[in-house]
């Protein structure tokens, strides 16, 4: 058979570049590998390695799979604590019901501008596929063609996007269901059944090649930053914080920081790029007030912190009942008064956060973003949130695995698109309450929930898929609103959660409400729950003076909260059918004196 020297000369680079750890590259795909690597899963890996599935492998096509052009997609994979037991602290972290039931969470991230195959292979012998009907790709609509190659193996037609996918790939032998018991979650039965997930999570990050003027918005041209980019130097990484240039640049490899040290960058630092292929352990704050940027397809991971890291007690765990001012973020950022400054987030994956993954202090209503193809995966401990969308702002075409609030819809002019959600037990999925807010023209749109474990049976103000939860001074009390703060022109649709599910929404109104419009929320089922578990919840609450918040506005007969084609399975919840009360398939139990200031059609 003819073989071209360009082939040939290819295939060699191929192997170069894949033992040195750099990106894998044609004019159509990128992928990447590692060379120090530890199929470790119970354990931390060594600084200097990182660790590999040892669950999947995964390589991508794009083209005639018969044509040896199969590239490795490096399958990263995070595991309760990293492995580590509850160091220095006995208190609930989070992480107890993972940690117990094995769970781990692999992923893998390619670019890509054409169509392609995925192909995943299971690594143990003793796994076996028997049908191609027993592998399911969440969210359920994308309905990629799938084909079984062997008993180990199978492969996925993946179309290509501009906005990409992310989607969990999950074999029904990994299949495993959470019980509720009077001790808590379980996964022995005998309890009721709270939701269905794989024991070892599968995850595909297909995201599109920069192209065009994107190749200057998201990777620093030396060109341009001509002696202002330093490349920070593979290994242990401690002197980030007297920097001298505008961008750090982490090339393909692999950086590790101490556990009680995390880099605060100096006021010249602008702009963090990480490669393709760079994996950081540690976290990023910044000084900068300016523009600034993070971005590219590397990995940053919080796995050498304790959870809840401290800085005030020498980055152990925290002493104290909150940690929010003193605490290691995975991204701190920082805003001026009365300055308006701009982020740009594209790209990264953030890893096994200790505590919140994206803080901003100072001015937040200066503070915009522009985040897209940004991902969270291992979020086993509490408190780790999604992201709060400033005023302004845009999220879209990302995944969150998240065991706290995930969208934090806190302020005005927001838009919100294309987002994966797999959800644990902590925290709702779409949040705007904590305190009273004057909040209008938000718009959040096109949610797939691919798991949801909220297992409560009592009824919590802060979970649900909506949640508006109650004042964070006084979560029982119902006098701590502001009739004087209003929302407006709040729209949340195509909303989707797949499995079973234990509540729909719970909204304690601390601020007046003109409008909230709910559109296309979708629930495939209810969970085992008692119903009086699952419901729904609106309420009005009042001022110290007992003045009550506004719903709806009676002059232009504007309901304050329209239910438009909510859908419990193949069931249409409307007021007219008489099945939305808590009995019945609704599960609403709203306050009867806001009768007239909500509707259901």
């Amino acid at each position: 058979m003819f073989v071209s020297l360009f082939s040939i000369l290819f295939y060699l680079a191929y192997l170069f570049n894949r033992v040195n750890g750099l990106p894998i590259i044609s004019n159509n795909l990128h992928t990447w590998w590692h060379n120090n690597i530890e199929y470790n899963d119970n354990s931390p890996v060594r600084d200097s390695s990182v660790r590999a599935s040892n669950i999947y492998s995964v390589q991508v096509a794009t083209t005639d799979l018969h044509q040896n052009n199969l590239y490795d997609s490096f399958t990263y994979m995070s595991i309760p604590r990293g492995g580590r037991q509850k160091w220095e602290y006995d208190s609930s972290d989070g992480a107890e019901f993972a940690e117990k039931t094995k769970l781990t969470m692999s992923w893998s991230t390619f670019q890509y501008l054409t169509d392609v195959w995925v192909i995943v292979k299971l690594n143990n012998s003793m796994s076996t596929i028997d049908s191609i009907d027993h592998v399911t790709i969440r969210p359920i609509t994308l309905n990629f063609k799938k084909e079984l190659v062997d008993s180990r193996t199978i492969r996925i037609s993946v179309p290509y996007r501009a906005a990409g996918y992310r989607f969990s790939v999950e074999f029904k032998k990994q299949l495993f269901t959470t019980y509720h018991t009077n001790y808590g979650p379980s996964e022995n039965t005998g309890g009721q059944a709270i939701h269905t997930e794989p024991r070892q999570a599968l995850l595909i990050f297909a995201e599109s090649i920069v192209t065009g003027d994107q190749i200057d918005e998201y990777i620093p041209n030396p060109d341009i930053h001509y002696n202002n980019i330093y490349y920070v130097p593979q290994g242990e990484v401690k002197n980030l914080n007297i920097i001298k240039e505008t961008v750090a640049y982490f090339e393909p490899g692999i950086y590790y920081m101490p556990w009680n040290y995390h880099a605060i960058f100096p006021t010249n630092v602008h702009w963090i790029y990480l490669a393709p292929g760079a994996y950081v352990k540690g976290a990023f704050q910044f000084q900068s007030t300016d523009n600034i940027k993070v971005t590219g397809f590397g990995v940053l991971s919080g796995e050498k912190y304790v959870y809840e890291a401290d800085v005030a007690n020498n980055y152990h765990h925290s002493i104290n009942n909150q940690c929010w001012a003193t605490c290691v973020k995975m991204l701190r950022f920082t805003s001026d008064y009365g300055k308006e400054q701009y982020l740009q987030l594209h790209g990264i994956t953030i890893s096994e956060p200790p505590y919140h993954s994206f803080v901003v202090y100072g001015d937040d209503q200066t503070f915009h973003m522009s985040v897209s193809s940004y991902h969270q995966v291992g979020s086993w401990y509490w408190q780790t949130d999604g992201l709060e969308i400033y005023r302004g702002s845009s999220l879209a075409n990302t995944f969150f695995h998240s065991n706290d609030d995930v969208l934090k819809i806190y302020h005005s002019d927001v838009i919100v698109r294309n987002i994966v959600v797999w959800k644990n037990e902590n925290g709702p999925v779409i949040q705007w309450g904590w305190s009273p807010r004057t909040i209008n023209n938000v718009t959040v749109d096109q949610i797939d929930i691919i798991h949801n474990r909220i297992w409560w049976s009592d009824i919590k103000h802060n979970t649900c898929i909506i949640n508006s939860a109650t004042h964070y001074d006084d979560t029982e009390s119902t006098n701590t609103a502001d009739p004087n703060q209003l929302i407006e022109d709040l729209i949340i649709s195509n909303i989707r959660s797949e499995g079973m599910n234990s509540c729909a929404m719970r909204i304690y109104a601390l601020s007046s409400i003109q409008s909230i419009t709910i559109k296309n929320l979708w629930i495939e089922q209810w969970n085992q729950l008692d119903k009086s578990s699952q419901i729904s919840i609106f309420k009005a609450y009042e001022d110290k003076n007992g003045n009550q918040v506004t719903i709806g506005n009676q002059s232009n007969d504007k309901k304050g909260l329209a239910l438009i084609n909510y859908t419990v399975g193949t069931t249409k919840i409307t007021k007219v059918a008489n099945n939305w009360q808590d009995t019945s398939v609704g599960r609403l139990y709203f306050d009867a004196n806001l009768w007239d200031s909500w509707d259901a059609y």
